[in-house]
């Protein structure tokens, strides 16, 4: 009788997540975000840190590659950046807290 081997790429099968679970992930991810977003509104050393970004020679040549001009556009820009640093920041600490669950449960 000849037995198969499993390929090398094989994984074992993953437990299959609900839809309940994806909406409860979604929610605290835009949680999160909104959170983050307040910390740069309201929290002094970050308002101050995020201006010093704004400053530097990168955020500069960033008007330059978008051709931006205006004020406005600018500020949109700005708004986009605080916006996007606050939803992968907010991603890395679930998938984080996720990994830290996971490896709780294992052991």
């Amino acid at each position: 009788m000849v037995r198969r081997k499993r390929p090398i790429f094989y994984t074992a099968s993953r437990k299959e997540v609900s839809v309940l679970s994806t909406l409860g992930r979604m929610v605290v991810l835009l949680g999160l975000t909104c959170g983050l977003l307040l910390v740069v509104r309201f929290y002094q050393p970050a308002t101050r840190l995020m201006q010093h970004a704004v400053s530097t020679a990168l955020w500069q040549r960033l008007y330059g590659l978008f051709h931006v001009e205006t004020a406005l556009g600018r500020e949109q820009l700005i708004l986009i950046g605080i916006v996007l640093s606050c939803f992968l920041l907010a991603l890395l600490i679930q998938l984080l807290a996720l990994w830290l669950m996971n490896w709780v449960r294992r052991r």
